[in-house]
């Protein structure tokens, strides 16, 4: 195929990602440094002569502070995790591995209530033992509401390292007479450290820029860049500061997500999994160990969510299950989020399914033209990942500023809401897509084009169908991703467009907790119909 019919095929999808992240992310920076002064401004906006800029300074140290802590029990919880995922076979290792998937799906709301459920002030855990409240607020339940998500992306990355190791050369080593620990350094150390660290990256962003985490579990002292960023503009209306301090973050941040890029690049790159040959036995210690640990840290993650379903049973002050859930569909619960809930949860799911279709038809269309094209493949992903760099929060700003006025106002930010959460699900989705295609032997594809067919209609008639999976596993995160989003949501919609997650905050700011505990509950069993859903057609669901 010509270059001039490939850019035919690609290029609407590279100009989405550009007009409606890049460039208005762009202009916001470029109009907020030039209204603030430049450089001048910029280093203003971090002087500790001035209560915004002393404000600013803690909100950078404290997403350093957070996500490194968070990166680095992540890394210490999940690295022993991976390996057993990942070296050994054991019985329903593919559902577990699915299962870890569940909390990165979920809405941050429902992690974060789970997190109060288990730890705060009436928490299920605390209530028992009462030291146990010390992960109830403030940074150590911040620290914990970002392990819930980030911990199973450490275990599979990790495990995917493992498995893409040299089967051949442990092999040798062990021939030679050598010992575990030498066939651990040799063969498969360094891909398991790559994928610890790939995952460990990710953790670091996705904690140092979270939202929800730090504005419900401590309030404005523990604030990330990502909220005092909210903080400025959407309550305080300083849209020069707010945009100054986005433009710090992007440049803060720029080096880890270069980092994790370059990492996983390399993770990608070795040829295939190769399937855990090694059997867990109860005399072998380390097995043993790893199967425990393993344990525990499923236990614990999944155990945060059940929490939120145990309230929806037993809700906050005593109240009957069955009040709080009248209540949650009364009219008052309406007049308190503008919209009736079954009007909140319609939103939800037209927001997520647009969400999906805009995602996957662009994920289809990039997949395409980076299959086989590394130096492509490379250049794509950083624009794709650009979104979350820039972070959701701001990403909404950068939309509402440029876009919302030649939309026509608020009416129809809808159409905003739904490009913002189809852009922020695009880099997981592809992933799915990217992965299997990269797999696939060209046979069939080169044997369509020799009966005339176009590449593109190859790719469609060929290769497209051998990954259903991955398909529907893009098709699972984008919807997933987009029922439970928040941050940018939160700051886009208006009240007659309204989402559950959006709802649910209002209605824990409003401290209608029993409220709280049923809308909670609704939300995550949505999410995880979902996900059952997928598992139930007999697909692998992983990342």
């Amino acid at each position: 195929m010509t270059d001039r019919r490939e850019a035919v095929v690609v290029g609407p999808a590279v100009l989405f990602v550009l007009l409606f992240a890049v460039a208005p992310a762009a202009l916001l920076f470029g109009g907020a440094l030039a209204s603030a002064g430049g450089l001048s401004g910029l280093v203003a906006a971090f002087s500790t002569r001035t209560v915004g800029g002393a404000l600013n300074r803690a909100a950078v140290e404290n997403s350093l502070v957070q996500g490194g802590l968070s990166a680095g029990l992540a890394v210490a919880l999940g690295y022993p995790a991976g390996i057993f995922l990942g070296r050994y076979r054991w019985p329903m290792r593919s559902t577990v591995r699915s299962l870890l998937l569940v909390p990165f799906l979920m809405p941050s709301l429902i992690v974060v209530f789970g997190v109060v459920d288990l730890f705060g002030a009436s928490g299920v855990l605390s209530t028992l033992l009462p030291s146990l409240g010390f992960f109830g607020s403030g940074l150590p339940a911040i620290v914990a509401a970002n392990l819930v998500f980030n911990i199973p992306l450490v275990v599979l990355f990790t495990a995917t390292g493992v498995e893409s190791a040299s089967a051949e050369l442990e092999e040798t080593v062990a021939t030679l007479g050598g010992s575990p620990w030498r066939a651990y350094r040799d063969a498969w150390a360094r891909p398991s450290w790559v994928g610890a660290a790939v995952g460990g990256l990710l953790t670091f962003l996705f904690s140092a820029l979270s939202f929800a985490p730090p504005i419900l579990l401590c309030g404005s002292r523990c604030y990330t860049v990502e909220a005092q960023i909210y903080s400025l503009d959407a309550i305080r209306g300083l849209s020069t500061e707010a945009g100054v301090l986005a433009f710090a973050m992007v440049v803060l941040f720029l080096v880890p997500t270069v980092l994790y890029l370059l990492l996983l690049g390399r993770l990608r790159s070795v040829p295939g999994r190769r399937t855990p040959t090694r059997s867990v036995s109860l005399r072998d210690p380390v097995s043993l160990a790893l199967a425990v640990e393993t344990g525990a840290v499923l236990v614990g993650v999944l155990g945060v969510l059940a929490a939120v379903l145990y309230r929806t049973v037993a809700p906050v002050g005593g109240v009957a299950p069955g009040v709080a859930w009248s209540e949650l569909f009364s009219s008052s619960t309406a007049a308190r989020t503008g919209v009736p809930v079954s009007g909140l949860v319609a939103n939800s799911l037209l927001f997520a399914t647009g969400a999906t279709v805009l995602a996957l038809l662009v994920g289809i269309v990039l997949g395409y033209t980076m299959v086989g094209r590394p130096a492509r493949r490379r250049a794509l992903g950083v624009l794709l990942f650009l979104p979350l760099l820039i972070s959701p929060v701001v990403l909404a700003f950068a939309l509402s500023s440029f876009w919302l006025p030649l939309l026509g106002g608020a009416t129809n930010v809808w159409v905003l809401v739904i490009v913002c959460q189809a852009i922020l699900a695009l880099p997981f989705a592809l992933q799915s897509i990217e992965i299997p295609l990269a797999g696939l032997s060209p046979r069939a594809h080169e044997a369509a084009e020799s009966l005339g067919a176009s590449s593109w209609n190859a790719f469609l008639d060929a290769d497209l169908p051998r990954v259903r999976d991955g398909l529907a596993t893009a098709g699972l995160f984008a919807f997933a991703l987009g029922l439970g989003e928040f941050t940018a949501t939160n700051f886009l919609v208006t009240p007659q467009y309204t989402t559950l997650t959006v709802a649910l905050y209002d209605l824990d700011f409003r401290r209608s907790f029993a409220v709280v505990d049923a809308a909670a509950g609704l939300l995550l069993l949505l999410s995880l119909a979902v996900f059952l859903v997928l598992l139930a057609g007999g697909r692998r669901v992983e990342l």
